[in-house]
């Protein structure tokens, strides 16, 4: 299995994955040198994820792909459905989910610049329920913070109060927020402190194993790759601090790969 991310926050998809499937051997790419995906143009994304899959797909047996970012879920996976054979899976924003579970119809959906305008998510805000009022923050920001939180840095309240700003002045708060960016996993409790309210996440990882629980079990029993690799696209200190924070992951082999 390859899973592939701009940064880190797929490593909560594959943290999943691992609990609900045992004994499956996986690829992590780490794609730090385009990171984040957030603020690239759409073509960018398409041409990039072609590129990694061909790559790893070269170098290493994969038998399943997931798309471990929702920004690249949404603007490239029906292309790479088109591009390749293999089953690849992606994650979205759930946003039938979010209407299902919210007491106040105020939904949030905080995601980056390039999911939130992309043509799939503004076709789903288009269908939502009318009952339903879904406020958006578009942020690549967030992601930042994210990866400063995973390698152990502090973060400042203040800085998400100013992402969130616009829905912390609104005088009915959204009660449901989608997590529209695996990065933003590792941040619910920061955001749920400054909302000093009760807030339902969705972060979509159940998705994975809803779409994709067939090609997953049936990797279990035909794994061509018989160890846990860590890729990633670029060499420098910001990777090499994450070596440690890898442990827990059981990747035998750690490795740089050009992708070009």
């Amino acid at each position: 299995m390859l899973i592939f991310d701009s940064g880190i926050g797929g490593l909560s998809i594959l943290k999943y994955i691992k609990d609900k499937i045992k004994n499956v051997h996986y690829i992590y790419m780490l794609d730090n040198e385009a990171f984040p995906y957030g603020n690239k143009t759409e073509l960018f994304i398409i041409e990039r994820s072609i590129k990694i899959i061909n790559i790893v797909k070269k170098n290493y047996p994969i038998n399943v792909v997931v798309i471990a970012c929702n920004t690249a879920s949404t603007t490239a996976l029906y292309y790479l459905r088109k591009q390749f054979k293999l089953p690849i899976i992606g994650i979205f924003p759930e946003i039938q989910k979010a209407e299902k579970v919210t007491k106040n119809n105020i939904i949030g959906l905080v995601a980056t610049s390039t999911t939130i305008y992309s043509s799939y998510i503004q076709k789903q805000l288009n269908q939502k329920c009318i009952h339903t009022n879904i406020k958006t923050i578009a942020t690549n920001h967030l992601a930042l913070i994210a990866e400063k939180k995973i390698r152990g840095f502090n973060i400042p309240r203040i800085d998400l109060e100013y992402i969130f700003k616009d829905w912390m002045n609104l005088s009915i708060k959204p009660d449901t927020i989608i997590l529209g960016c695996t990065h933003f996993l590792s941040l619910k409790k920061e955001i749920q402190r400054i909302f000093n309210q009760s807030i339902f996440f969705i972060d979509s990882k159940e998705q994975i194993l809803s779409e994709g629980k067939d090609w997953l079990y049936q990797l279990q029993l035909n794994q061509k790759n018989q160890k846990n690799i860590f890729l990633y696209s670029k060499k420098n200190k910001t990777v090499q601090q994450l070596f440690c924070y890898l442990k827990e992951y059981n990747f035998q082999q750690i490795k740089n790969i050009n992708v070009r």
